[in-house]
């Protein structure tokens, strides 16, 4: 009990005995600090501990300026928030000499520890390396840092993103970052083709879920509608919520998908700003090729706006050239579907397609690869293939489309006994685009074709009013006996 009692009172008298004022190391008028430099051999002793404790990197070349260490707190103004209070105490300067201005702070690593002197050292050889290579040692520790974390393997799919998003951006000389929306990218050719309620409904549902749920609950809606017989998929639950959704031919795996395209765009970790138009257009694209890569046995392109260019041609350093040559190689059919026709004249779409046809021939494909490449011209009626001489010939009709009953069905309307039909739907159609164009005060050009009739403004007009033509036409000509599409080819519009 009295040890007791006496520790209680030794510790009451340190609590009540009053705490000698703590010394200020940036006043030297602090009773502390005076006696530590009027004591002697006190500048010998700061020093040193100066010396032991603050890293001075060798100077560069860059203006005699020494290279920031990593972890060291930079020197600032007394105004300044960042302005650290656990400096050390600096020796006194000689007499006559300049004081240093340097900050002695000492240096603390990013997870809050401080540098010892083996840090110290090896800080002193990454300047000196940095010093002998004339790089800042920032720079240099920095890249490091970077070279020795592992590299995860990217996928294709994200290998393919980074390195679209890279060439549009140099081709178009932006001087921001580059995105998947950018009309670059997308090829955009009017609201036309930025319309899908498929893919409008994903983009909705990222309002009240998550980027991988909404895609998840997607991906098992399709599955579950694809379970059902044809006949009874409208009542499922993807269809009931999409009307507009045209026929699904097999599953997608969109979360395998998202997670290919996730790599590259981080759609999973944004807080603020949900997928767009364009990304969720790129996801379902990915997945539309995963499904149906292992058996595939065509693949169609269309011509302007998508290999090349509307209006141009395919010149010999477009980068579809070898990836067209692959497909063929490995036994799958290419064909590339253009609305463009010109009857009885081959040479016309040759100039179009000159650069691929010359790759064929400098590669000498055999003909047994040559017969999988096709040209399907003015919206299908036209079916062009390449002979021995590498040029593009005509199929006859009754080879490829009137030969097999099926296919003749699907092409009733250019049997001889329905011509008639095939006229009075063309006068119809040649009607409204010029009165249409009347009204919206363009001067316009017919063109009159076997089965389509356009329009082309003589003067330079705006994009949307062809829009409004082609739209127009869509509407106006819906109760036809025929089977057509309207388009809007970027100079001109057309119906066939």
């Amino acid at each position: 009990p009295r040890r007791r009692e006496t520790n209680h009172r030794e510790v009451s008298s340190e609590r009540q005995s009053p705490k000698r004022p703590r010394a200020s190391p940036r006043s030297s008028n602090a009773p502390g600090l005076r006696e530590a430099a009027t004591s002697p051999g006190a500048n010998e002793m700061m020093a040193a501990t100066h010396a032991k404790h603050v890293v001075r990197p060798a100077a560069t070349s860059l203006g005699g300026r020494r290279p920031a260490a990593r972890g060291a707190v930079a020197r600032r103004t007394p105004s300044t928030r960042q302005t650290t209070s656990a400096c050390r105490v600096r020796a006194a300067p000689p007499d006559g000499a300049a004081p240093e201005t340097e900050s002695s702070t000492e240096p603390r690593r990013a997870s809050g520890g401080t540098f010892d002197e083996a840090d110290a050292s090896s800080m002193d050889a990454r300047a000196r390396d940095a010093t002998k290579q004339n790089v800042p040692f920032r720079t240099e520790f920095a890249s490091s840092v970077l070279a020795d974390r592992p590299k995860k393997e990217e996928s294709r799919a994200a290998q393919y993103m980074r390195e679209l998003i890279s060439r549009q951006v140099k081709s178009n000389q932006l001087s921001r970052a580059g995105s998947l929306a950018d009309s670059a990218v997308l090829r955009r050719k009017g609201r036309l083709k930025e319309q899908d309620p498929f893919i409008e409904f994903i983009v909705d549902l990222f309002k009240t879920h998550e980027t991988d749920e909404a895609l998840a609950k997607t991906e098992r809606w399709v599955a579950d509608a694809l379970s059902l017989p044809v006949s009874k998929r409208r009542f499922s639950n993807i269809y009931r919520q999409v009307p507009k959704l045209g026929f699904i031919f097999h599953p997608l795996p969109l979360s395998k998908a998202l997670a290919e395209y996730d790599e590259f765009c981080a759609l999973t970790k944004r807080r603020y700003v949900r997928p767009n138009f364009a990304e969720v257009r790129h996801i379902i694209n990915i997945a539309q090729v995963h499904a149906s890569a292992k058996d595939v046995k065509l693949v169609t392109f269309d011509a302007d706006g998508t290999l090349y260019a509307d209006g141009k041609h395919f010149e010999e350093d477009n980068q579809m050239i070898d990836k067209i040559q692959q497909l063929m190689e490995i036994g799958v059919h290419v064909a590339i579907v253009t609305a463009a026709g010109y009857p009885d004249d081959a040479k016309r779409f040759e100039n179009r397609l000159r650069g691929l046809l010359d790759a064929f021939e400098a590669n000498q494909l055999t003909e047994e690869v040559r017969r999988r490449f096709h040209v399907m011209g003015g919206e299908c009626n036209y079916l062009l293939e390449v002979n021995d001489k590498f040029e593009l010939e005509f199929i006859d009709c009754d080879v490829w489309r009137d030969g097999d009953p099926e296919t003749r069905s699907l092409y009733w309307y250019a049997q001889p006994e329905n011509k008639k039909k095939v006229e009075t739907f063309l006068d119809r159609a040649q009607a409204f685009l010029t009165d249409e164009a009347e009204h919206l005060e363009l001067d316009v050009d017919v063109m009159r074709k076997e089965y389509a009739v356009g329009v082309l403004p003589r003067t330079g007009t705006v994009y949307e009013n062809l829009e409004e033509l082609s739209i127009g036409a869509m509407i106006e000509l819906s109760d036809a006996e025929v089977p057509y599409c309207a388009f809007n080819g970027g100079n001109e519009v057309f119906v066939g």
